[in-house]
Order: C-alpha cells, then sequence, then structure tokens
C-alpha cells in the first residue's frame, strides 16, 4: 500500500511545487486545452476518453483525465455499475511542444480490480503516464499504465446467506508504443504495439494479449482525427478463444 500511495502523493506534491513556481510566469495566451475520443477495440470494447490540460505556462501544467468503461461485463449488467477512472497529474512539454510526458494518477471504481459481485469506489489505483513526439513528419506515442487493486470485494457465500471477501483480486499491467509517419494532409501511416498483462493477487501472472500491427491515420481538420489500427495478437501461448487478430478504432476531437 506505501509503495503505490507514494508515487500519489509525489505527483501532487510536483503539481503543488511546479504551480508555485510558475506562478510568476509569463502564462501563454491559451491556458487550457484538451480532448475527447472515442475508442472502440475488439477486447475492451467501447469506451469514450477525456483529457484536459491548465498550462501554468509554455512548459508545465495540471491534468484531469477520465475513462468511461462501458464493457457490461466490467459492470453489474444493464449498464449498472460500471467500470470508471478518473484522475489527475502534471504535463511537461518541450521543444515548443513538439515533446510532452504526462505522469499520473488514475483511481478505479466498479468490481473488477476488486472482484467482488458489488461495485465500490476507489476500488483501485492506476499510476500511469503518456509520452507524445508532434512534429511537422513524425508523430508517436507511449503509454503505461498499471492497474492495482486496493480494495477487496464482497461475493455472496454457497449458501447465499452472507457476504465474504472475494478470494482475490485483479491487477494488470497495460501498455503501448506506436509511431508513424505524415505523408501530408490529410493521411499518417505506422505501427502500433500493445499489450495487455494480468497480475492477480493469487496465482501467476499472465498475458492476456500483444497486438502489433499497422495503422492509417485520418487528419481530417487540425482539431479532428481517425485512426484506424489492425492486425495479430502475437500473444505466446494459444489463444483458446479464437482471438488471434485484433482491431482498434479512435476518433478524437482536440479542444483549444
Amino acid at each position: 500500500m506505501k509503495r503505490l500511495l507514494y508515487p500519489a502523493t509525489l505527483v501532487l506534491a510536483s503539481v503543488t511545487g511546479l504551480y508555485a513556481q510558475s506562478a510568476s510566469s509569463a502564462a501563454p495566451p491559451n491556458r487550457a486545452f484538451g480532448y475527447v475520443a472515442l475508442n472502440q477495440d475488439v477486447f475492451f470494447g467501447f469506451y469514450p476518453t477525456m483529457q484536459a490540460v491548465y498550462k501554468f505556462n509554455d512548459k508545465v501544467g495540471a491534468t484531469a483525465y477520465g475513462t468511461l468503461w462501458t464493457t457490461p461485463s466490467f459492470g453489474t449488467g444493464g449498464g449498472g455499475g460500471l467500470w470508471t477512472e478518473v484522475g489527475a497529474g502534471v504535463y511537461l512539454s518541450a521543444f515548443d511542444g513538439k515533446f510532452s510526458i504526462t505522469p499520473q494518477i488514475g483511481t478505479l471504481n466498479g468490481k473488477l480490480l476488486s472482484n467482488g459481485n458489488f461495485p465500490m469506489a476507489l476500488e483501485g489505483i492506476v499510476p500511469n503516464f503518456t509520452a507524445n513526439v508532434n512534429t511537422s513528419r513524425f508523430e508517436s506515442e507511449v503509454y503505461a499504465g498499471f492497474y492495482t487493486a486496493l480494495r477487496t470485494g464482497k461475493i455472496r457465500n454457497a449458501s447465499g446467506t452472507a457476504l465474504v471477501d472475494a478470494p482475490s483480486q485483479n491487477n494488470f499491467t497495460h501498455w503501448w508504443a506506436n509511431g508513424g509517419v505524415k505523408l501530408g494532409q490529410p493521411f499518417s501511416v505506422g505501427l502500433h504495439y500493445e499489450s495487455l498483462g494480468s497480475r492477480p493477487s493469487v496465482g501467476a501472472s499472465s498475458g492476456v494479449y500483444k497486438w502489433v500491427g499497422p495503422y492509417v491515420q485520418g487528419n481530417f481538420t487540425q482539431n479532428f482525427s481517425v485512426r484506424f489500427s489492425v492486425g495479430a495478437n502475437v500473444q505466446d501461448r494459444p489463444t483458446l478463444d479464437g482471438n488471434d487478430s485484433f482491431y482498434k478504432v479512435t476518433a478524437t476531437y482536440r479542444f483549444q
């Protein structure tokens, strides 16, 4: 628990310190920006994501984000108890905005990590970071998130007469890396790699999937893009469910 809470304390302290140091700096004309993205892939289903950044100056800012996971099996069915992720962090930018890195701490709400029959608030924590490179000719993104249960879910006993602690909790490591070249307005092409691994509190860790394949992106306006990624599941074990391929679509709108 202490090892998990330490990064959260460090991030929050960094935001406070950076704000104090930046208060006297000249702020850029547009201090705030953000985006909303609609995502769908073969594993997670449909999930909107939101990110907001408030810049203290042209190099440092604070962030807030949310992911609305809508997969029914992540909740209690019928749209109830859906897994919900929210968090905050620090935005760091360099080279006139061409490079940025965003370390954040997220909280998980639901029942996926706590592994019970009932959703609960603050069931887990997810330290994560995103790094981006965006130039006139090249684009790249690296993400890593470490989903870790903080609470134990409740399940009904065999006779259904009482609630007992779930025997185990679920933890995951999720990361991806991609990069591509811009072919001029409006297209870019590149390669995407993504991995999801399970770290259960009881039992051995295992891989869930490892995806690799090309992507093509349409940059239809300065603020709106659509990316389609497709390829193979190269997980080093048999995919018993038959999912040997993957597909992923992301439509992103940026607000400035």
